[in-house]
């Protein structure tokens, strides 16, 4: 097996991923594939890399052997899907993410991954349960940002991020959906017709997860939140609670230097934004500063 699927096979397994990046960086391919039969030993000598978890996962040739044939299965899936993955020392891996904190060590990615070299990539998100004038808002930003051919990133969630990307793909935009589930498994179900379509218009589909347990665990969303910030450019926040994750999004934005904007609204997380002074109020694309 080649150093990347080795790494991924391992990753799988549970290996830290300090070890992992240090045997990316001074393993050779052959000494890898020796860890695949259990023998850690030689590497541990020679670089001292694993921890006590790590060398309690390298010494169980059974959960080895589960990792690898569940991995090497799920390449075929990707194959046969086009889907793509890297690694954050590769070239291919999204650049706007390596410099965020926490990137992910894996990245995986569906459709036209070219459009993430475009220099003017806008998030859009907020509330499961808009108002009509927070979707009529999103529907106007949106044409004004597909007419000058702007990104527009969303997690593909009910109420704001569906809006996002329907908006653009009415007016045949480009949008990335960041997903909280595998890319194969979409998560909202409903919206999986809309990640159909997504991929039609030569958008893109992102996502950190390639195993379809704990979909539903609430870090998955929270996680997804730092990757849509980290794609963009700027980062919008069309109507929000307080308690909502969007609050996590525009953490993560401040965090990454990401300019954020609200729109100019009374929900509770919208004002204590903008009370904060980390964010402007957006009005139109001039208010952008990319």
């Amino acid at each position: 097996m080649n150093v990347k699927e080795v790494l991924f096979i391992l990753y799988d397994l549970g290996i830290s991923t300090s070890a992992l990046s240090r045997l990316y960086k001074e393993a050779a391919e052959e000494q890898l594939n020796t860890l695949l039969d259990g023998d850690f030993l030689e590497l541990q000598f020679l670089l001292g890399v694993f921890s006590d978890k790590d060398i309690e996962l390298l010494s169980s040739l059974a959960l080895i052997q589960k990792s690898k044939e569940m991995i090497t299965d799920l390449l075929t899936k990707f194959s046969d899907k086009k889907i793509e993955y890297y690694m954050y020392y590769e070239e291919e891996y999204p650049y706007s993410l390596k410099n965020i904190p926490s990137p992910p060590f894996f990245i995986f990615m569906q459709g036209n991954k070219s459009i993430l070299d475009n220099n003017y990539i806008c998030s859009i998100v907020g509330t499961r349960n808009p108002t009509e004038q927070t979707l009529d808002q999103i529907d106007t930003v949106v044409k004004e940002m597909v007419s000058k051919n702007i990104v527009v990133v969303s997690g593909l969630a009910l109420g704001t991020d569906i809006q996002a990307h329907k908006s653009t793909l009415n007016r045949n935009g480009k949008t990335i959906a960041v997903l909280p589930s595998t890319i194969y498994n979409v998560t909202p179900k409903m919206h999986k017709r809309y990640a159909n379509e997504i991929l039609a218009k030569n958008g893109l589909l992102v996502s950190e997860y390639y195993k379809d347990n704990n979909v539903f665990k609430k870090t998955n969303y929270i996680n997804r939140n730092r990757i849509i910030s980290g794609l963009s450019n700027a980062v919008i926040i069309a109507e929000c609670s307080e308690k909502s994750g969007t609050m996590h999004t525009a953490r993560y934005a401040y965090k990454q230097n990401r300019p954020l904007y609200c729109f100019n609204n009374n929900s509770t997380g919208v004002l204590k934004i903008l009370n904060s002074h980390s964010a402007k109020i957006y009005t139109n694309l001039n208010d952008l500063t990319f």
